[in-house]
């Protein structure tokens, strides 16, 4: 890694999180295996232009998601442990994106798409009138074969979106094909976060225990004149994915 980070003197908490995400990069962009041992402290803090004590948190970060093992005294090398997803918030990224910025392989599991009058809750999301019709895609979104959240979406019956045009649909990221099989943009969205309880059938769908942590994610997506294109309900497994945000100086 030869990008240096500390152009323009950013805060130590800024700068640990840039470091461990150009890391986080470079492991999943050369593939490294399991075992493979990094190149000394010195080596990296050098090519980052970062202090070695920043580097030393920037491994904790990654120690604390899996990626990396610290053996003190011997090296730190990459983990054998399952693949971790970090997501920012301040961007829109599909999971299938995120999944293979991991290094992983994004698959669906159980995938039922259906067109069914809305509920008031979706109604209310969508801004249509209760009982619209709407395309609802449910399925398990997997990270290689390991579950990784309960994907509940739902798209306004239009012009351009039938249930004609979402057998054509086979799972994978439904960004990709709203945007480039039917031509509807995406340009921004509003999320709310909660952390809820898996409930009996969620635990058995995402093989957790009864009430593991889940990240219940609601988030409408806008397209264009601010039109509301689609409405997201996941749940995922909070100890495979989490979220991040970079903030700017207090303010008094």
């Amino acid at each position: 890694m030869s990008a240096r980070l500390d152009a323009g003197g950013p805060r130590r908490e800024d700068l640990v999180a840039r470091v461990s995400s150009a890391l986080r990069g470079e492991i999943n962009a050369r593939g490294l295996p399991p075992g493979t041992r990094l190149p000394s402290e010195t080596e990296i803090a050098k090519g980052l232009g970062v202090s070695r004590p920043t580097l030393r948190e920037a491994f904790r970060v990654l120690a604390q998601e899996g990626m990396l093992k610290i053996r003190h005294g011997v090296g730190t090398f990459v983990a054998a442990g399952p693949r971790h997803l970090s997501s920012p918030l301040d961007s829109m990224l599909s999971l299938s994106a995120l999944i293979r910025a991991a290094g992983g392989e994004p698959k669906d599991r159980g995938l039922v798409i259906d067109e069914i009058a809305s509920s008031r809750d979706v109604a209310a999301a969508l801004s249509i009138a209760p009982k619209s019709g709407v395309i609802r895609i449910k399925r398990v979104r997997l990270i290689d074969d390991r579950p990784l959240g309960l994907a509940h979406e739902y798209v306004p019956v239009g012009p351009t979106v039938s249930f004609e045009a979402f057998k054509r649909f086979k799972g994978g990221s439904l960004y990709g094909f709203l945007t480039q099989t039917l031509g509807l943009a995406l340009l921004r969205s509003d999320m709310a976060v909660t952390a809820v309880n898996a409930t009996a059938q969620q635990s058995r769908l995402l093989a957790l225990k009864p009430g593991a942590p889940l990240l219940l994610m609601r988030e409408i997506h806008f397209g264009e004149n601010d039109r509301r294109v689609l409405y997201s309900v996941n749940h995922h497994n909070s100890d495979v994915i989490d979220l991040t945000v970079v903030r700017s100086g207090v303010r008094m």
